[in-house]
């Protein structure tokens, strides 16, 4: 499951973020580069600990949505990516294991207005091709980190987001999907109808399965 989440972050906090980066000092990506991906990886990194960070990575773990899609157990390697023109990420597979965390999910949250820079496509392949996506400030990509993917060339401006890995309690794609559809399906009883007959059923099934597959 692939999850396009908007505005998960709002615009005036945006605008702040935004205006500070500008004033801090980014590392070569490098730094963070496996042996493999190093050959094709020009960016800038600001890490953690850092106090831009730690809000962002606040608003997503309270974010409903990416709590009920990702089932978090715990976040690693949260920093953020900086792309000047002519800058970009070729394709590669992000690592299994960060600090002994297993990576079950990546995160990509938009920190530029999607109007500010050109190029920049966060590029992933899967079995059906190549899907693109060119987030708009706040918005964030929640997908699984077994795909190969890239970052393209920023052609003109600089893109801003925040990135990180996601362990989850559910390991199995799959899992995390059923629980997510069944979570929505059982908010939207409740909503409409109230705590139904029909919503007693799917948060019966909703918790058993949690239950049955949740690891930490």
């Amino acid at each position: 499951m692939i999850l396009h989440i908007q505005q998960v972050i709002d615009a005036g906090t945006l605008s702040v973020i935004r205006d500070k980066l500008q004033q801090q000092v980014f590392a070569n990506g490098l730094e963070t580069a496996g042996w493999a991906a190093e050959k094709v990886k020009q960016n800038q990194q600001l890490r953690a600990p850092h106090p831009i960070i730690e809000l962002l990575q606040q608003r997503l773990m309270a974010h409903p949505l990416v709590k009920a899609a990702a089932q978090p157990a715990q976040w690693v390697n949260v920093m953020v990516n900086r792309y000047d023109t002519g800058q970009h990420y070729g394709t590669h597979m992000d690592d299994a294991l960060m600090g002994g965390v297993r990576t079950d999910l990546s995160f990509t949250l938009g920190l530029s207005a999607a109007d500010s820079y050109q190029g920049g496509a966060l590029v992933i392949e899967d079995s059906s091709g190549e899907r693109s996506w060119r987030l708009e400030q706040g918005d964030v990509l929640l997908y699984p980190t077994q795909f190969l993917h890239r970052v393209e060339a920023v052609t003109e401006g600089t893109r801003f987001a925040l990135v990180g890995w996601i362990e989850s309690m559910l390991r199995e794609p799959q899992q995390r999907e059923m629980c997510f559809d069944l979570h929505q399906a059982m908010q939207a009883e409740f909503q409409q109808h109230g705590k139904t007959a029909q919503y007693d059923l799917l948060s019966k099934t909703y918790q058993n399965l949690l239950r049955r597959w949740a690891k930490r």
